[in-house]
């Protein structure tokens, strides 16, 4: 009997040297968290994970480490066992609804910046499932939809001008030089159009912001403002304070906002008020916004999509009777 008292103490005492080893070690990674040392951050998750596989919260920071690294894929992919596995971490620490529903708003966040914008609004969506009034994640199901209609008219358009194309190919077998003459001057008409494509402004992070502006006075060192590797006008967070440059821009990104008039843009200054709080500390302006807005938003989103989808049956319509016509 005294033996199997030792024992049992012996593993209790085991047990306890492992949760305090566990809870130093995250708050180590957290320390480095919040000095931006992300690296060494996600080591310490790791660290704590191998001790217990499962810890919400080391999980959760780990993915949050990821995705401060701009690894949107490995973050998606944390997020996305966490959410599947949530019912382990019940069992052993006090987690509710609001927390799978920022799970949730995190792997939408992850997702948004791979532009897969339709699987990041279902994560949207069953992130407002488990906390309806949150309005950071309503409003980025708002922004993430309408990057959704942008996309597929983008892509509708692409394939409407290459079927115009393959048509125009086929005709050309059948026509004679008048005809061959006119179908030159409509290529030469095409490369002038395509010509006065390459004369706007560059945008290759696709942020509103053009390259121009983002790579600053010297064009062959283009500005890195988080010193990250990755130039400014290839960053969609320049200043890496988890706040997307088109958002910072403000409604004219050609001419980006400049809240605090000190000369540096919001899309580069971490404290675009100079409140003294950085604005990854702080709740963005822009998502401030009512239950109203956020409804007429999303209201006129789906307007826009019906319009979208009328006119491309009137196209397809129009296309279907021109093929019915014979040409003798």
């Amino acid at each position: 009997m005294k033996n199997v008292v030792l024992f049992v103490l012996f593993t209790l005492f085991i047990s306890n040297l492992f949760a305090q080893s566990e809870r130093k070690v995250i708050r180590e990674g957290n320390d480095f968290y919040n000095k931006k040392e992300f690296v060494k951050a996600e080591t310490n998750y790791i660290k704590a994970l191998n001790a217990n596989e499962n810890s919400f919260e080391a999980k959760y920071n780990l993915g949050n480490s990821l995705y401060k690294q701009k690894k949107y894929a490995q973050a998606d992919s944390i997020f996305t066992q966490i959410a599947s596995e949530f019912g382990k971490y019940t069992e052993n620490e006090k987690l509710s609804k609001t927390d799978l529903a920022k799970v949730f708003h995190n792997k939408g966040n992850s997702l948004l910046m791979q532009k897969q914008y339709a699987e990041s609004i279902k994560a949207y969506k069953e992130a407002l499932r488990r906390n309806p009034n949150d309005e950071k994640t309503r409003y980025n199901l708002a922004y993430a939809q309408k990057k959704l209609v942008e996309q597929q008219q983008q892509n509708q358009q692409k394939k409407n001008e290459d079927g115009d194309e393959n048509n125009e190919n086929k005709d050309d077998k059948d026509k004679d030089k008048e005809k061959k003459d006119d179908k030159n001057k409509d290529n030469k008409d095409n490369k002038d159009k395509k010509n006065e494509g390459n004369n706007k402004e560059d945008d290759q992070d696709g942020d509103g912001i053009p390259d121009k502006t983002e790579k600053g006075n010297n064009p062959s060192k283009p500005r890195d403002t988080d010193k990250d590797g990755k130039p400014d006008y290839q960053d969609q967070d320049a200043d890496n304070d988890d706040v997307p440059d088109n958002q910072e821009a403000g409604e004219n990104p050609k001419n980006p906002k400049d809240t605090d008039k000190d000369g540096v843009p919001d899309y580069r200054d971490t404290d675009s008020d100079n409140d003294g709080i950085p604005d990854n500390k702080e709740k963005p302006t822009v998502q401030r916004i009512s239950k109203e807005d956020a409804k007429r938003i999303l209201e006129a989103l789906e307007n826009d999509e019906k319009d979208l989808q009328k006119k491309l049956k009137e196209q397809n319509a129009k296309k279907a009777k021109v093929k019915n016509e014979k040409d003798w």
